[in-house]
């Protein structure tokens, strides 16, 4: 006893031995350093960057001193501070500071207690509930989203999956309750099969061809009946219209648009296609069966055929007025479409391709396809590669034929319109026949059914042990007696007002889905352990790899208490990343790290940028980006990849884009996308693509402030602090006489503004010489060269993007942290704090020691304490 409270007091006589010299350090050392070295900018008189050092004191008296410790050392151990153009430090002396510092932050996060790095109680997102409730169902949500009525998720630094972000209001509690029922109803609508039945249509087919237009008199009782929608349906010419047709009037249809009002006597034998969805107005985007305009009545598998012809692939003129490329067959797509959603000749939000077609030239030909449908949806077809804009097409050539033909010009763009529509043979495809049957139902019952009741029939007498057996997948984890007794009296009150038990039953499991124990994750502390439960790790685990629900292999590990086992966990995270839910993961992930979500928020301008529209740039570029990520965590490739590769993943349009060395008959389809070498072209890495410059630029222009944060923030994790109120933005040179690195030179040689432009401006440069969709080019519009030279924070000067990017890859440190900080962040659905900080730097340190791979770093993520604790 003697003995230990002798070593006791021996180590607390040390401890306070340590800490006299420690404090006569600060004073003596540390203090004098940052007055000579730190004081000018960040004391009494300046606080840049909203940082001031001179009040710091020893002891570390708070996380946010502990903060401001570690801000100084990260710039010491980069050799980002003291500024360029300051007096430089010993070099002897820096180390004796980076070590002090080191030993002091290490010392303060040893004894701060962890009360503010907890995972709060967090609901499930938008995306994740949809997910779940499409697992737990078994629905397919492709074209169906129970969630559309629910307000936007608040995002903290383009997390959507934050604790505190996300809140419950009153109006989320009621899209609950209507999205329940929603979701119930259409997985379970029946205990009968559906009946199979075929919908035919050669003839009567109408399809939209102007927007904003009424250009067709349909059946009505008067043609001064007023209009009540802004679109109407434009029925395809056969054959020649006569001037006696055209009624010699025009009629406003809003008080704003206007169109010629013609009758057509003969109903069409075809629809024709003229150009892609993404058109500005749409004229012959979508084919459809006007005689199910209502949809099918039963979710399901469908047999889809129909008869094509494939016409004018290379028009029959000098001129392509089309603008289509001539070099590829003509493609389709069927994508679903809904009439409750919008008019189906028009765009709608979810228009998932359910399946596609290569069209042989000429030749009138049957397709066919399986595809899904839910109720009150039916197939339309559209025209993958057609023309991007179908009415200035039909007018030139119409100007062209009657020029060529000795006739007089027509007097509108309206008549020349409806002349080309008649006899100019520009790129389209005929649609003769279309064809429906199903449901096709291969089982009976479904796969829901089975899964919801447990693997058995409904069974009225068994209604308890069918609702907990719902019920521990719902609330992912064995639910107790009460929770069981909260669910089946829903049902009890149910039956006892006469409603039938099915309903009932379905009403139960509604309820289930409003319960808290459904909408938010239950993270519980295993008692006495540190950890949480099993089964909150089989929940956070699916959660951060699949966005959804546990699977059943997950819940018997849980079960068993064996996903606490470190080998186990890692054994499961290769199993979930082989699974295709990971994709959620990857999608997720790079929304949220990559700001990918964000690609299309501002299109480019139509005129400037075709193929961002002719050639659906914005899907191929953020495919290219998810699956150059999917490659190097399914390979388990070094980190520093993302910055260093030398090879994309590219399909023809985006090779197209980048001038890259490859032939069409190296893709398998036109959607293929293969890997490609970028060594001699300015691609490669991260910074390569196409996705990247183009959620960073605004449509238009480019802008060097811009990329240069978005790189700051996202890439090396160092945000930079807000400008000053009172600094004016940059205004746009729209003549073009000046650079925008001669406008920018007001800001740089402002002091305020210096010292963070020192930081931006030259990673924003460096990528300038990729355009608003990623396009390179070595000048802006008037043929003013593009100076993309510039000196980085620490010296390294480079005249150009290439050298730029190669002494980009020696940032790898600071990369790897900002990944690694926001992986933690989006598995455990809060921000990371400075006492989260030794967990990371041991992750680092282990994966550059081993030299672990990017699938490592992930698992390393999930058998941290972190991520295994509240």
């Amino acid at each position: 006893m003697g003995k230990k409270l002798s070593l006791s007091i021996l180590g607390l006589l040390f401890s306070s031995l340590i800490h006299l010299y420690a404090e006569k350090d600060f004073d003596t050392t540390i203090t004098p350093f940052l007055e000579a070295h730190c004081f000018k900018c960040h004391g009494p008189e300046k606080q840049k960057a909203d940082r001031r050092y001179d009040q710091l004191l020893y002891p570390i008296q708070n996380d946010e001193d502990l903060l401001l410790f570690q801000d100084i050392l990260d710039q010491l151990n980069l050799a980002e501070m003291p500024p360029e153009e300051e007096p430089r430090p010993d070099p002897k002396e820096v180390k004796e500071v980076v070590a002090w510092l080191t030993s002091a932050i290490a010392e303060a996060q040893t004894k701060r207690e962890n009360n503010g790095g907890e995972t709060v109680m967090r609901r499930l997102n938008r995306r994740e509930y949809l997910h779940t409730v499409s697992d737990l169902f078994h629905l397919n949500t492709d074209a169906f989203d129970p969630t559309e009525g629910f307000p936007s998720d608040k995002e903290i630094h383009h997390l959507d999956n934050q604790g505190h972000a996300l809140v419950t209001s009153g109006f989320l509690l009621d899209q609950y309750l209507r999205t329940a029922d929603l979701v119930v109803e259409k997985a379970l609508p029946s205990l009968d099969k559906p009946p199979s039945r075929e919908w035919i249509q050669n003839g009567n087919f109408e399809q939209g061809e102007f927007t904003g237009f009424m250009t067709s008199v349909q059946k009505r009782e008067s043609i001064d009946e007023p209009l009540k929608s802004l679109s109407w349906g434009l029925k395809s010419l056969t054959g020649p219209m006569s001037e006696e047709q055209l009624i010699k009037r025009r009629k406003s249809v809003t008080g704003k648009f206007e169109g010629i009002l013609r009758e057509v006597e003969n109903i069409p034998h075809h629809i024709r296609l003229y150009e892609h969805p993404r058109s500005q107005r749409h004229m012959g985007s979508y084919a459809y069966m006007s005689d199910l305009s209502e949809g099918v009545p039963f979710d399901g598998y469908y047999f889809f055929a129909f008869d094509a012809t494939a016409l004018y692939r290379i028009p029959p003129y000098e001129k392509n007025f089309a603008r289509t490329r001539t070099d590829e067959p003509f493609r389709l797509a069927v994508v679903p479409g809904n009439i409750e959603v919008g008019p189906l000749h028009l765009p709608q939000p979810l228009e998932p391709k359910l399946a596609h077609f290569e069209m042989v030239d000429g030749k009138r030909k049957k397709y066919h396809a399986r595809i899904w449908l839910n109720k009150g949806s039916t197939p339309r077809l559209i025209f993958l590669n057609g023309s991007h804009l179908t009415r200035n097409a039909h007018i030139e050539a119409s100007q062209f034929l009657r020029q060529r033909n000795g006739l007089p010009p027509l007097s509108s763009g309206n008549e020349n319109l409806v002349y080309g529509l008649q006899y100019a043979k520009l790129p389209q495809v005929r649609i003769h026949h279309l064809f429906l049957s199903g449901p096709i139902i291969d089982h009976w019952p479904t796969r829901t059914h089975k899964e919801i009741l447990g693997g058995s029939t409904y069974d009225p007498e068994n209604i308890r042990t069918q609702l907990s057996n719902f019920l521990k997948r719902a609330y992912r984890r064995p639910p107790t007696e009460k929770q069981i007794d909260a669910i089946h009296g829903v049902y009890l009150a149910r039956t006892s007002k006469g409603i039938n038990s099915w309903q009932s039953f379905k009403d139960s499991l509604k309820a289930a889905l409003c319960s808290p124990h459904f909408i938010y994750l239950q993270e519980e502390p295993e008692p006495e352990t540190d950890n949480i439960d099993p089964h909150a790790i089989a929940s956070r685990l699916s959660y951060f790899l699949w966005s959804s629900m546990p699977d059943r292999e997950l819940f018997t590990l849980a079960r068993t208490g064996k996903l606490s086992n470190p080998d186990i966990l890692r054994t499961q995270v290769e199993r979930l990343l082989r699974d295709s839910k990971s994709n959620r993961f990857v999608d997720g992930f790079l929304n949220a790290w990559l700001t990918l979500d964000n690609l299309g928020n501002t299109p480019p301008d139509h005129h400037r940028f075709k193929e961002y529209y002719m050639d659906d740039l914005a899907s191929a570029m953020r495919k290219e980006t998810h699956v150059f990520f999917r490659h190097l965590l399914d390979n388990n490739l070094p980190t520093s990849e993302f910055l260093t590769a030398q090879y994309t993943f590219a399909n023809p349009a985006l090779a197209r884009l980048y001038h890259l060395p490859v032939e069409k008959s190296d893709f398998p389809n036109p959607d293929s996308f293969i890997r490609v070498s970028t060594e001699g072209h300015p691609r490669g890495g991260l910074l390569g693509h196409s996705s990247i410059h183009t959620v960073t630029a605004n449509g238009v222009d480019t802008s060097p402030i811009i990329r240069g944060v978005w790189l700051l923030e996202n890439i090396l994790g160092t945000p930079p602090s807000p400008p000053p109120p009172d600094i004016e933005a940059i205004e746009p040179d729209i003549r073009g006489s000046t650079t925008i690195r001669d406008q920018m030179e007001k800001h740089r040689s402002d002091p305020t503004c210096a010292e963070c432009h020192r930081k931006i401006d030259p990673l924003g440069f460096a990528l300038e010489n990729f355009d608003a969709i990623g396009r390179y080019r070595s000048t802006y519009a008037p043929k003013k060269i593009i100076d993309a030279s510039g000196v980085l924070p620490g010296g390294k000067e480079f005249k150009d993007l290439g050298e730029f990017l190669w002494h980009f890859r020696d940032q790898h440190s600071k990369f790897a942290r900002a990944l690694t900080n926001k992986l933690m962040e989006y598995s455990l659905g809060r921000q990371m704090e400075i006492s989260d900080r030794p967990e990371i730097d041991r992750i680092l340190d282990k994966v550059e020691k081993e030299k672990l791979g990017f699938q490592d770093l992930v698992t390393e993520v999930v058998t941290s304490d972190l991520f295994l604790q509240p």
